[in-house]
């Protein structure tokens, strides 16, 4: 199956897969949100009762890197990728079942959870080179961002700070990504292509600009944040970027 994505060059057409597009999204947002999640648990003055949400909320990002690394099985992951990705899923889940056994509000110290989150980091920096793709990374800030978001609220927190750093650093990134895929794009298209490229960042554009208003409207309205809200901008902005690797790894 291929996303309706087919630039010409010359003679050469580049057909991208679906699974092509996805896998490196897929693959380096829970490995962002692994990240914020670190800085939320060393950096916040965070009680006990939630470091233990948190922690315990964390299962979703070991399912979901473990979900990219199986479609990256198909041909796209790298074998190291796979492993050190794998050995890392593997950590944070049987840590994650500690957890759970662990009565009231105690949770597993925060230093056990570096070396799940430096593999996972390892196994994206894998990603980052196989693909050659500077702009992943900026895909993968905005992605993690608001997957961290979820998690958070999930988790019940109570670290106002973060219902504000996580969406500005969303609407930075989603800034800066958007101006490199119009200098990559003008840069590698001719006037032939133009228009079919023009479409995809249109409606790029438009649901990325749809979700940020979404992720946003807390802060103008001094309303609490919800997990579902936040839920429905991860989606959204999943779909953006979908069409963003689109046009990027056609080039």
């Amino acid at each position: 199956t291929y996303l309706n994505l087919v630039l010409t060059k010359g003679c050469h057409v580049a057909e991208i897969s679906f699974y092509q597009q996805i896998y490196p999204i897929i693959v380096m947002m829970p490995i962002a949100a692994a990240c914020f999640l670190a800085l939320v648990l060393v950096k916040g003055e965070v009680c006990p009762g939630q470091r233990k949400r948190i922690t315990e909320n964390m299962i979703s990002i070991w399912a979901v890197l473990a979900l990219g690394l199986m479609i990256g099985i198909e041909n796209y992951a790298t074998t190291p990728t796979l492993i050190i990705g794998g050995i890392a899923v593997f950590i944070g889940i049987m840590q994650n079942l500690i957890q759970s056994r662990l009565e009231g509000k105690r949770a597993i110290p925060s230093t056990w959870l570096r070396l799940p989150i430096a593999l996972a980091v390892i196994s994206g920096l894998l990603v980052l080179w196989q693909q050659q793709q500077p702009l992943l990374l900026l895909e993968a800030v905005l992605l993690g961002a608001v997957f961290a978001h979820v998690i958070l609220l999930r988790a019940k927190h109570r670290l106002q700070a973060f219902n504000v750093i996580l969406p500005v650093v969303g609407l930075v990134s989603s800034v800066l990504l958007m101006i490199g895929l119009l200098v990559v794009a003008g840069l590698n298209v001719d006037s032939n292509q133009m228009t079919v490229i023009q479409e995809f960042v249109i409606y790029r554009a438009v649901i990325l600009l749809f979700a940020l208003a979404i992720w946003t409207i807390p802060l103008y309205t001094k309303q609490e944040y919800t997990p579902n809200l936040v839920s429905l901008t991860t989606v959204l902005l999943l779909f953006s970027e979908v069409i963003g690797m689109g046009v990027v790894t056609a080039f």
